[in-house]
C-alpha cells in the first residue's frame, strides 16, 4: 500500500495527508489512528525498539526509490539508523531514500551526506565502516522495491498474514475459527471449489441467492446483492461507514479498525465480523439444503443475539448505558 504509488490507497493517502521527497506525510494533529499506527511502521526511527511486524520483514532493493536509507532494515540486521546511530544524529538528511545516495558515484558521496558539524576522528571512522557497506551494492532501475517476510521470502508478505492472526478470538467457538481460517484461505466448500474438485457439474455454480453469478467466497460474502447487503445493515447499526474493499483479507482488517479506539473496541469489531461472515455461511447452507429463507433484514438480529450469547458465555464485561447495549451504537459500548 505504502509503496505501490499508482494504487488507490497510496492516492487516497496522499490526498488526505500530502507527499513530501518521494513519502507520505506524517499528517499532525488531525491523522487518524489507522494512518497513525501505519505511520509507526514505517517511521520506526532511532528507537532501538523492535516490534512483531519490524522483527519479520525486511527491504528488498530494486531502484531504491521506495526504500528509507536510514528507517527500513534493506541491509545487515538492523536499520542503518540504529546500526549507525551517531551518523543518524548528525545527518541532516534523515528522510533520504537509497537512490538518493546510491546512484551517484561513492566519490561524489559527501554531495548527499550532510552533516550538522564536522565528524570527528571516531565518527569517521563510523562512516567508512558504513561507506564499506554500500560498496557492494547495486540498483536494479527497472525493479520496484518490495518487502520480503522472512517466514517465506519468496512469497511475500500479504495481508492474508495479518488476517489470519484476527480469526482467533476468545470470544467465538472453535467451530468459528475453523470456519474463518478456512473462509480467509478460500478452503469453503464454495460451488466454484467444488467445481474445481469436479465435484458437482459446472452448470451449478450459480450463487444459491439466485443472482447468476458463480458462487465463489468473495462474491457470496462481499460482491453478492443478497448477502453483500448485510454489511450495509449492520454499518447502519453500528453507526460508522467506509468503502468497502472486495478482497476479504482486507475487508477483515478494514471492518476491524473501522471505529478507531482501543484494544477492546477493535476486538469487539473483530467479533462482529466474524458472526457476520458465520451468519452468511449459515444463511447459505439454509438456503440451499434446507430450502429455508430468512430475508437478509432479519439477519442482523441473529448476529446481535448470538454476539450476547457468545460473550455471555465467555463471562465477558460490559460498561454501557442505560438502554440494552445490543440496541445502542457502538460508539456508546465499552468493553473491558
Amino acid at each position: 500500500m505504502l509503496v505501490d504509488r499508482g494504487g488507490l490507497w497510496y492516492r487516497v493517502l496522499v490526498a488526505r495527508y500530502g507527499e513530501l521527497g518521494g513519502r507520505l506525510e506524517v499528517g499532525g494533529r488531525s491523522v487518524s489512528c489507522w494512518w497513525s499506527e501505519v505511520r509507526r511502521l514505517r517511521d520506526r526511527v532511532g528507537d532501538g525498539g523492535s516490534g512483531r511486524f519490524e522483527d519479520q520483514v525486511l527491504r528488498r532493493v530494486g531502484d531504491g526509490v521506495d526504500t528509507s536509507f536510514w528507517s527500513d532494515r534493506w541491509i545487515g540486521e538492523a536499520p542503518l539508523c540504529v546500526r549507525f546511530r551517531r551518523l543518524f544524529e548528525l545527518t541532516e538528511n534523515k528522510s533520504m531514500s537509497v537512490v538518493d545516495l546510491l546512484s551517484i558515484d561513492s566519490e561524489r558521496w559527501g554531495e548527499v551526506w550532510r552533516w550538522r558539524r564536522r565528524l570527528w576522528q571516531w565518527e569517521e571512522e563510523f562512516l567508512d565502516e558504513c561507506r564499506a557497506l554500500l560498496l557492494d551494492v547495486s540498483l536494479n532501475p527497472n525493479v520496484s522495491d518490495s518487502w520480503v517476510w522472512l517466514p517465506d521470502p519468496s512469497g511475500g508478505y500479504t495481508v492474508a498474514d495479518y488476517a489470519m492472526d484476527l480469526v482467533w478470538h476468545k470470544q467465538v467457538p472453535l467451530k468459528v475459527f475453523v470456519f474463518a481460517w478456512r473462509l480467509i484461505r478460500d478452503r469453503l466448500p464454495t460451488r466454484t471449489n467444488l467445481i474445481a474438485r469436479r465435484v458437482p457439474s459446472p452448470d451449478m455454480s450459480s450463487c444459491v441467492a439466485g443472482c447468476g453469478h458463480p458462487e465463489s467466497a468473495r462474491h457470496l460474502f462481499l460482491l453478492c446483492d443478497t448477502f453483500g447487503s448485510l454489511w450495509h445493515l449492520v454499518r447502519d447499526w453500528i453507526g460508522c461507514y467506509g468503502v468497502d474493499t472486495d478482497n476479504i483479507s482486507d475487508h477483515f482488517l478494514q471492518f476491524t479498525h473501522l471505529t478507531g479506539g482501543g484494544v477492546a473496541r477493535r476486538s469487539f469489531m473483530q467479533l462482529i465480523w466474524l458472526l457476520c461472515a458465520w451468519v452468511v455461511w449459515n444463511e447459505r447452507n439454509n438456503r440451499m439444503f434446507n430450502h429455508v429463507v430468512t430475508p437478509i433484514p432479519c439477519l442482523p438480529d441473529k448476529i446481535k443475539l448470538l454476539s450476547l450469547g457468545w460473550l455471555k458465555a465467555k463471562k465477558a464485561t460490559f460498561v454501557f448505558g442505560t438502554q440494552q447495549w445490543w440496541s445502542r451504537p457502538l460508539v456508546c459500548l465499552g468493553i473491558d
